[in-house]
């Protein structure tokens, strides 16, 4: 008697997807062997007689991720649901939950996380401190891979991010007891003398993780807000030198490469090639006013991981599109 194999499909089908049997399970109780059930199972859907879809959820984008993931060489990209693009402080805030919920993904015991500063990373913090929190973690080590910026009273600062992710991470804070950028050359040269904090640095060199800000050259980027640090005129003299953003505050140009300056000699914390060795660096940004920057930053593989909000992930790919064309253009016109 011939078998009918569509009723055997059918049959293995059901046990396995409705009623969550494993391929073994099936096996005995069909008397077959597990490798026939899982051949069955694969003719199965090749025939269309098992279709399997995913729903799209509310705040879930992983189209653009993908998109962004394959434009950008990412090993991945998480893309978050923004409720108003162009208002820092609510993207920084959207975005930084994001991160807070990856970092807890990935995160692994005995690891270390070398940080930067900024509304984003203010925004894992406070949304790390809201819950739940993982309690199988051990050995975490949170550094911070830039000197102070401002007033250390500031939520914002480096070392009281520092201090607070490690505290949610039930890890040991390794704080860097400078200033971000130094009166001179010569003073950041003494600091780098200074056996502890050279140590410290040596600790974020050798960090397999990195949660980066992308900032910006803007006159109300948070770094004028809260550093005062950088001058009006350091900052236009930035802009001149085509500096579009900046990671642990390195300036780049829309390249992603370092835009040299008196500044950049003056910076106490990770240079952006010592964050490129970095096993991985996530980036954390998003908003209307930083989409050049994030641009930059990807175009120079200056992090691998990047979580950023819908508008911003559309606008990335639209540039990247608007390039291709322009590219295109240009060849037709040399013809």
């Amino acid at each position: 008697m011939p078998i009918d194999n569509n009723r055997l499909f059918v049959k293995i089908a059901r046990l396995y997807y409705e009623q969550d049997l494993t391929q073994s399970e099936i096996a005995e109780k069909l008397r077959l062997s597990r490798q026939k059930v899982q051949r069955l199972l694969q003719q199965a859907k090749e025939q269309g007689i098992v279709q399997i879809n995913i729903r799209p959820v509310m705040g879930a984008f992983s189209e653009l991720e993908a998109a962004l993931e394959q434009r950008f060489n990412l090993r991945e990209a998480v893309v978050v649901e923004t409720t108003s693009f162009e208002d820092q402080h609510i993207v920084a805030r959207e975005v930084g939950a994001g991160a807070a919920e990856y970092l807890m993904r990935i995160v692994q015991s005995q690891e270390s996380i070398v940080i930067s500063w900024g509304g984003s990373l203010l925004g894992v913090v406070n949304t790390l401190s809201a819950g739940p929190l993982r309690n199988d973690l051990q050995g975490i080590k949170v550094i911070q891979g830039l000197g102070g910026l401002g007033n250390p009273n500031k939520e914002v600062h480096a070392a009281d991010l520092t201090r607070r992710l490690a505290q949610m991470l039930g890890g040991e804070a390794v704080l860097l007891p400078t200033p971000a950028v130094a009166g001179t050359r010569e003073a950041r040269d003494a600091f780098f003398d200074d056996p502890f904090v050279s140590q410290v640095l040596v600790q974020a060199r050798t960090a397999k993780l990195a949660m980066m800000g992308i900032g910006t050259p803007r006159l109300d980027s948070i770094l004028m807000r809260e550093g005062k640090i950088v001058s009006w005129e350091e900052l236009e003299a930035l802009k001149h030198l085509g500096a579009v953003g900046d990671i642990n505050l390195r300036f780049f140009n829309e390249w992603g490469k370092l835009t040299p300056s008196s500044l950049d000699e003056r910076v106490i914390g990770l240079t952006l090639d010592e964050i490129r060795k970095i096993d991985q660096v996530v980036g954390v940004a998003g908003g209307a006013a930083k989409v050049h920057a994030i641009h930059g930053a990807l175009v120079g593989r200056l992090v691998d991981v990047l979580v950023t909000d819908h508008v911003t992930a559309r606008q990335l790919l639209d540039s990247v599109e608007s390039e291709n064309s322009s590219y295109d253009q240009s060849l037709v016109i040399k013809q």
